[in-house]
């Protein structure tokens, strides 16, 4: 798979597999968001794997998923397993803007996931203080976002945008319909 395939395949999931992934896997998702772009290459990043049952059930209930949908939340049943906690240290970068290199490093883990055949759900709507005392983190790090991974148990497609509307929706067939904006809407010709 290239790059751009894996950039028109990847689509948030968020119901998944009761099937653990490797240790090894998620060390090297985190191996791709470490060598993320950063902004002057300050590298403000810390990475968490989150994978034991226990704190994985409290955390739950700290998260908030799929606005859009009714019933887009993971039963009990579906939800993901293992979560990489995307950090910022603010020993590093006193000033806590983390967004960009977070979001350069989330996608970047999204990506290798999708080739290697695993699923995620990049979590911002979250209770960070809440998760930092669960997590027991040092004062200096901040919880800035999550990274639901697992092997899905849903499917999730790209549709076109009709009327301006953004709203993701469940057909059916129980596929998650992503609506995305044309490249003719997109590009601004010069």
């Amino acid at each position: 798979m290239n790059v751009y395939d894996a950039i028109m395949e990847r689509r948030t999931i968020r119901k998944f597999l009761q099937k653990k992934v490797s240790e090894k896997d998620l060390l090297k998702l985190i191996d791709c968001g470490r060598v993320a772009a950063y902004g002057a290459n300050i590298q403000p990043l810390k990475f968490a794997v989150i994978d034991n049952e226990e704190t994985v059930k409290k955390l739950y209930p700290l998260t908030k998923w799929a606005g859009y949908l009714t019933d887009g939340a993971p039963k009990e049943d579906e939800r993901p397993l293992s979560y990489i906690a995307v950090l910022g240290d603010t020993s590093i970068r006193q000033n806590g803007m983390f967004e960009c290199e977070a979001g350069a490093a989330v996608t970047t883990m999204m990506l290798e996931a999708v080739e290697m055949g695993l699923a995620t759900c990049w979590l911002g709507a979250l209770q960070r203080e809440e998760i930092k005392k669960l997590l027991g983190l040092d004062e200096k790090l901040n919880v800035v976002y999550l990274l639901a991974v697992g092997y899905p148990n849903q499917k999730s497609k790209m549709v076109d945008m009709k009327n301006g509307d953004v709203k993701y929706y469940e057909d059916e067939n129980g596929v998650i319909n992503v609506p995305k904006r044309s490249m003719e809407e997109v590009l601004i010709k010069l």
